[in-house]
């Protein structure tokens, strides 16, 4: 047996109970990995309040670090008793919230020996998808000016990380002082170089950066954020520029003005919109697509180990319990979280009543 923490209706942070599942064997292909440590996503508390579907009974949580306990037939280069991280973002057994989880070897790589489990745990989801809106979709080089909103979250930290890397010029939002303070010590941007945007309208917020960048609109802008921020980065990308966004909206208000030619941004300055949808090929494609996820975290390992990049802000919860993922998907939904929220395992695990 093994222990999960699950819902088996949509609505609130109550519906996500404590519970037993048989443990699982890992398939062909399938590395079955013990849970050491797994973060807690604003994606979560989306699908637990249903705005996604799914079918139910349903175990949450989409990256994770731990031990490889078994492996299945046809599994390559991995085997009982590596230390792994992996992103659930396509098929598996069931989400990281439960002690084990057997997942395509695809979604699996070494983790970095230089990061401890908790830390681990903190980059899957939001290192591949910095990784691909920064490299695949953006296409970031050092002739660039960069604006990322949500610079502290986690998604923003590595991607500021990501295009700093590659000599890029950035500018960042920041909503707090606390905000301020990590992107410039803990991230490297230059104090000069972060706007603040609490109490601040669009339209201070466009001149500002305008002011920071010497008169000139930004040549690529990264919505990591949503709402008033994807605007934001609509008003400030120069001619032949990009925006790379990660958030869905609401409604398509936004989407009919944006192919409108007369009032779109895009139109007005020939310039491109890209959407990051890290499971697009988890979800929508085979294991000859699935392949790119473990050639990605293994680059951003060796990233971690050669120093060139380090994991989100960790906020550890402690020991996995009911309350601890309850508690995680409350800080979520209030908003202003720092870096990843992470659950770490126990041994033992809690006894159910």
């Amino acid at each position: 047996m093994m222990q999960v923490v699950q819902i088996s209706a949509f609505g609130p942070v109550e519906n996500l109970v404590l519970t037993e599942r048989e443990r699982i064997e890992p398939g062909v292909g399938e590395v079955l990995i013990k849970v050491k440590a797994t973060a807690v996503n604003p994606i979560d508390y989306k699908m637990r309040q249903g705005l996604f579907g799914g079918e139910l009974p349903m175990v949450l949580g989409h990256d994770l670090a731990g031990v490889v306990a078994e492996v299945g037939d046809g599994v390559e280069n991995l085997k009982p008793g590596d230390e792994v991280w992996s992103y659930l973002g396509g098929p598996k057994s069931n989400g990281s919230y439960a002690q084990f989880v057997s997942v395509p070897q695809e979604f699996v790589s070494r983790k970095p020996v230089n990061l401890s489990f908790l830390e681990a745990a903190a980059v899957p989801l939001t290192g591949l998808t910095a990784y691909e809106a920064v490299f695949e979709k953006a296409r970031v080089g050092p002739d660039h000016t960069v604006l990322i909103t949500g610079s502290t979250g986690g998604v923003g930290s590595m991607a500021v990380q990501m295009c700093l890397l590659q000599g890029a010029r950035v500018l960042a939002t920041a909503g707090s002082d606390r905000s301020r303070v990590y992107c410039a010590q803990a991230l490297g941007v230059p104090e000069g170089q972060i706007i603040c945007h609490r109490n601040r309208s669009l339209e201070e917020l466009e001149l500002e950066i305008y002011r920071v960048n010497g008169g000139k609109p930004v040549d690529i802008a990264f919505d990591f954020v949503g709402h008033r921020m994807k605007q934001l980065c609509l008003r400030v990308i120069g001619f032949g520029g990009a925006v790379v966004s990660i958030v869905e909206e609401p409604n398509d208000s936004l989407a009919a003005q944006l192919f409108d030619a007369r009032n779109s941004p895009l139109f007005s300055k020939s310039a491109s919109m890209h959407f990051q949808f890290l499971g697009a090929r988890a979800l929508f494609g085979g294991r000859a697509d699935w392949r790119v996820y473990q050639t990605e975290l293994e680059r951003l390992a060796v990233w971690m180990e050669e120093g060139k990049l380090k994991p989100p802000q960790v906020g550890d919860l402690g020991n996995f319990s009911e309350a601890s993922i309850q508690g995680a998907h409350r800080m979520l939904e209030e908003g202003d979280v720092q870096g990843k929220l992470v659950v770490r395992f126990s041994e033992a695990g809690r006894r159910l009543s």
